[in-house]
């Protein structure tokens, strides 16, 4: 079904003082995880401070303020591409536990190295050979892979905003985990762009564990109040998602792992991680830090992967197979996806439910439709207790709530989609996937 650089001149260096100190920190503590893990290989020890160096900078500034020359913003043909380091955490490996070990291997590095800004625009027209596409790198020619390896592992920078994000499942990098699981963020150059326009990039379990600032909740403010970002990590081909090109993304040509993330203060770019502006320069060159009132402080999350409950089969009665997962009372309990009137199927529909005994205000809660990026937003409604309402497509039916998303196309895939529900405040209280859907 269709749905609508180098060094400068006279031998000066590139870096000044203060960030070549920074550097000789985060090659220490690289050479001194490999050591450890080297010398524990027969029982490696989970990932923890003691083995990895945080990527941030002195006095809590940004990691993302550490970066190389790069003035076009084009991707960099001759870029350091260092190789990424073993890592283990919570007695995962970074091989996973199934999959592409070479992919895991590269999605679960935590290192840094200075950074190349470049535009999302050179990350969206990156080629790459369609022999490689949904087929393990053990299985890659020697000529595909010297194509991919010549701008993967590049450590790139970009700047702009958040299309959506998303809390993942249990995937194989995360040896299956229902509580590590990456957060996927869509990042596009304007914030009037969409999925369809965006590059990847996700947030991992052995990253965030580092940075008790990235939390989901506050990821996704920064999409709901449309605030510029600037996100720094590693260059990553994920050959798995061809399918989705043109759909919920533009490439897939990834950011994975974010290493540094940043959003835009009226006093420069501060650190989501400490809420710290990095944008006073002392004459020696080293970045001072400063508060900024402007970002959110650090708090604690109740709303992280780790009280998601684990996915569960739809409720009984519900017509769709699907998988759904929720924090409270209000849930979206099916979707019928198949419809049967004609092509553009306006009698779709998506339901919810309200299993508590009280009565739930759902006044600026959203259904987003993940995938095709429709939303429908409730003003002044109060769901009864132990009741049930639908969002069609294109039809409204007043003895299930008069609801619709009014499109004029199809919205849900027959082969797969996924639908979140979103309460005020944009926390995800609950989500339903279905079929193939990623």
């Amino acid at each position: 079904m269709n749905n609508a650089s180098k060094r400068n001149s006279a031998g000066r260096s590139r870096f000044s003082r203060g960030q070549q100190i920074i550097l000789v920190i985060l090659l220490l503590g690289a050479v001194y995880a490999f050591n450890t893990f080297t010398h524990n290989s027969s029982n490696p020890p989970p990932l923890s401070s003691a083995t990895v160096v945080p990527v941030s900078t002195p006095n809590g500034a940004s990691g993302g303020d550490v970066v190389a020359g790069n003035p076009s913003g084009a991707l960099p043909a001759n870029a350091n591409k260092p190789q990424p380091p073993p890592t283990v955490y919570q007695g995962c490996p970074a091989t996973g536990d199934g999959g592409d070990a070479q992919l895991n291997t590269r999605k679960n590095r935590i290192d840094a190295a200075p950074w190349y800004p470049v535009t999302i625009s050179s990350i969206l027209s990156l080629a790459w050979p369609k022999s490689i596409e949904q087929k393990p790198r053990a299985g890659w020619s020697s000529t595909d892979t010297a194509q991919i390896s010549q701008y993967e592992g590049i450590p790139v920078q970009i700047e702009g905003w958040l299309a959506g994000a998303k809390q993942q499942g249990p995937e194989s990098c995360n040896c299956h985990s229902a509580n590590d699981t990456d957060n996927h963020l869509w990042v596009v150059d304007s914030p009037d762009n969409t999925r369809a326009q965006s590059v990847v990039a996700e947030v991992t379990p052995r990253v965030r564990a580092l940075h008790p600032g990235w939390a989901f909740s506050r990821i996704q403010k920064l999409v709901t109040g449309r605030v510029k970002v600037r996100i720094s990590g590693w260059l990553l081909m994920d050959q798995e998602h061809p399918d989705q090109v043109g759909k919920t993304r533009g490439t897939i040509w990834e950011i994975h792992p974010i290493v540094a993330f940043d959003v835009q203060g009226p006093n420069g770019w501060v650190s989501l991680d400490t809420g710290l502006a990095s944008t006073t320069i002392t004459q020696g060159g080293d970045a001072v830090p400063t508060e900024d009132p402007s970002l959110p402080p650090t708090v604690s999350d109740p709303y992280t992967t780790a009280t998601l409950p684990t996915a569960t089969p739809a409720a009984q009665g519900g017509q769709t197979t699907g998988q759904l997962t929720a924090l409270g009372p209000v849930q979206i309990s099916d979707i019928f996806y198949d419809g049967t009137k004609g092509s553009h199927e306006p009698d779709e529909y998506v339901e919810i439910a309200n299993v508590g005994a009280q009565p739930v205000s759902m006044d600026g809660w959203v259904l987003h439709d993940i995938y095709g990026d429709q939303r429908y937003t409730w003003h002044g409604y109060t769901l009864p207790a132990a009741s049930k309402i639908r969002v069609y497509t294109n039809e409204v039916h007043n003895d299930s709530g008069g609801f619709t998303f009014a499109s004029n196309d199809a919205i849900w895939a027959n082969k797969g989609d996924a639908a979140e529900l979103l309460d005020s405040t944009g926390t995800v209280v609950s989500t339903f996937s279905y079929g193939s859907a990623r």
